[in-house]
């Protein structure tokens, strides 16, 4: 529609018929027939004709990626620490077009779930006042902190577009959040605790296997085996 109105434009201004006008996509030059030494820019347009605009609507389907993400944790039932030992997830995104920016996307994605999971977290104090304004209190995870991720391939293209791609944006984010926090209910699960709120800090998790066990020591606890479980 733009395209339309500024032919018109153009014509008017090099004061040639709008069938003679052409639009150089490489160059974005308007010029009379395949005269490329005369021509007027977008630029050129806009400033001789300040309202040119046009408004459209484009309706599709979307695209529907998917996935599947498992955590393998271990829980210290001492401290309440939670360790993670191993992540593997499959994100079928659709075609790839560049898998090394699609692979940085889906490792800095499930970093930032799992540190929503296990570290992230504001605290104030009685006054409101944020106790969490940097980083020295807010915690995230490092790269000492994270396993190697096992990343499964899959791709399955869309017929939705030219190129067959879905969205990768948050997957990562979406996906490892879920599967670290069930796999830590999973792993206490035999000793009655059924959720914690994220992130699922060593308080937290200390705080939950007591609740459930409060007459129960951390000995009798450990020796009561599964300290560490897998969930999908």
């Amino acid at each position: 529609a733009l395209c339309e109105q500024a032919r018109g434009f153009a014509a008017a201004a090099l004061r040639v018929d709008e069938r003679d006008i052409r639009l150089d996509r490489a160059t974005g030059r308007w010029h009379p027939g395949n005269d490329s030494t005369t021509g007027l820019t977008w630029s050129d347009l806009a400033a001789l004709h300040p309202g040119l605009s046009a408004h459209g609507k484009h309706d599709s389907d979307p695209t529907v990626p998917f996935g599947a993400h498992l955590a393998l944790v271990e829980v210290d039932i001492d401290t309440g620490e939670v360790m993670l030992r191993r992540y593997l997830a499959v994100d079928d995104v659709g075609r790839v077009v560049n898998p090394l920016i699609a692979e940085g996307q889906r490792h800095g994605g499930i970093a930032q779930g799992i540190g929503q999971a296990l570290y992230e977290a504001f605290v104030y104090d009685e006054a409101g006042n944020p106790l969490t304004a940097t980083l020295i209190g807010y915690t995230i995870p490092s790269a000492a902190d994270l396993p190697n991720f096992d990343l499964l391939p899959m791709q399955t293209p869309t017929p939705r577009n030219p190129l067959g791609v879905k969205g990768i944006g948050e997957s990562g984010a979406i996906g490892a959040p879920p599967a670290v926090q069930n796999a830590v209910i999973d792993a206490l699960s035999h000793l009655g605790v059924r959720h914690i709120d994220m992130p699922l800090t060593p308080s937290k998790v200390w705080t939950a296997i007591h609740d459930s066990h409060p007459a129960r020591t951390p000995s009798h606890i450990q020796n009561g085996g599964a300290n560490s479980h897998t969930h999908v």
